[in-house]
């Protein structure tokens, strides 16, 4: 294998004297490397971004199980059954939420909310709900019953702060079918952020206590939010023991039901940007498919020369595929590293290139993430097994795509190449 693997390597890094263009087994490496790094970086951002936008959603949402009952149980009823699935080994805690709509006022700017009435101390027990809540003003703060905290996108649109007086209106329905609106006074003690606009832009926390007397049970949606050590491993039986502790008329959720169409779009979204990364890939693995066809035809005469000289067919075909080689495990590698290092410091390149983009911009620097539809900052989740498959299969698709070209090298006839020659 001495005599191809020089030749190859000679193939590879050196071009023909009589040439001032570049080589195109070098241009065929670049392209694979190009094409792995957004492939890579793809992977690793779409991946972190989902699990990001999930666990938001049911860390702070829908919970990991929501209990409910149809039948409109008392406020003690509601309690106690909290009480009693938090007391359940399955369950690392559990509490009463109530959901409504309020129109909120503050000066002449009205705005519609969901009011969420959970239990004043839940940001301080349950880590996994105060993670993904952080404020920019003040903080959480639900011990007066007049206390009120507002998502980011709510409290900008009612040009309210901490310290803001705020009026919602919300309404009771009769028996004759007729509708008796209520104000209640609020007060902003903070103003808060998932990270995720697209969540939390109608938001507002209340006490529970004030969301029993401000929200009827014609207009609310009360149920129980549970908590469990693994929510990634739930299953039914987790939904099946709350509804079996609680006993007939109670019906259990887990988040996956819940959040079953988001999980769906976010999957299929993926999996697209998957699909075309992979599509450019096979460009570059065409891209070398070409480039050793152009070799051959380049290097006819070295090819009847070593035929003369004794060389055989399969040591001609040795030496293109190994040439072939030489640029897949260049451009793979070179891809490989390269999406992985984008993949690093992705929210170090973006913030660089806003600020690009600022200096020739007047007014607020542009930004290249909408929190209405990302996360405020990218998170990355450096999969070094999924990594690794895409670069070995780019690296076999190389290698199959060598193999025509170099076999076509081994048939050339060395008479007809010296005549032409």
């Amino acid at each position: 294998m001495s005599g191809p693997l020089f030749v190859a390597g000679h193939l590879f890094f050196k071009r023909r004297r009589e040439q001032a263009k570049g080589h195109p087994l070098i241009g065929a490496a670049a392209g694979i490397a190009l094409s792995l790094i957004p492939l890579v970086t793809v992977d690793h951002i779409a991946a972190a971004m989902i699990e990001g936008i999930i666990a938001r959603y049911r860390e702070t949402s829908s919970y990991h199980v929501q209990v409910h009952n149809w039948g409109v149980p008392d406020r003690k009823t509601w309690e106690e059954s909290a009480e009693k699935l938090a007391e359940e080994e399955a369950f690392s805690d559990a509490w009463v939420e109530r959901q409504g709509f309020g129109l909120a006022r503050a000066a002449n700017v009205r705005e519609g909310l969901t009011l969420r009435a959970l239990p004043p101390d839940v940001y301080m027990r349950d880590e996994g709900f105060s993670t993904y809540i952080e404020f920019d003003e003040g903080g959480w703060d639900l011990s007066s019953a007049d206390s009120i905290l507002l998502g980011r996108e709510a409290a900008r649109r009612l040009g309210a702060a901490a310290g803001s007086e705020l009026r919602i209106l919300t309404a009771r329905r009769l028996d004759n079918g007729r509708y008796i609106p209520k104000v209640t006074r609020f007060v902003v003690k903070g103003v808060f952020t998932s990270g995720y606009q697209d969540l939390d832009r109608t938001w507002a926390f209340i006490p529970l206590q004030t969301g029993w007397s401000v929200l009827s049970d014609e207009s609310a949606v009360t149920f129980i939010g549970c908590k469990v050590p693994h929510p990634q491993k739930i299953g039914r039986s987790f939904a099946d023991s709350a509804a079996v502790t609680l006993g007939e008329g109670w019906t259990a959720y887990v988040w996956t039901d819940l959040n079953r169409y988001l999980l769906s779009n976010l999957n299929t979204t993926r999996g697209i940007l998957l699909v075309i990364m992979a599509l450019i890939i096979i460009v570059a693995v065409v891209n070398v498919l070409t480039s050793l066809i152009m070799l051959t035809l380049e290097r006819r005469r070295e090819i009847g020369i070593l035929k003369c000289t004794g060389t055989s067919p399969r040591d001609i075909t040795r030496t293109f595929l190994l040439a072939g080689i030489f640029a897949a495990a260049a451009g793979t590698l070179v891809g490989s590293a390269g999406g992985l290092l984008v993949s690093r410091f992705i929210n170090e390149i973006i913030s660089a290139v806003e600020f690009l983009l600022g200096l020739f911009t007047s007014g607020p620097a542009p930004k290249l993430l909408d929190e209405g539809y990302y996360l405020q900052t990218i998170p990355v989740t450096i999969r070094w097994g999924a990594t690794a498959v895409i670069a070995l299969s780019t690296f076999a698709l190389s290698l199959l795509a060598a193999a025509l070209p170099a076999s076509r090298a081994s048939r050339l006839k060395p008479l007809d190449v010296l005549r032409k020659h």
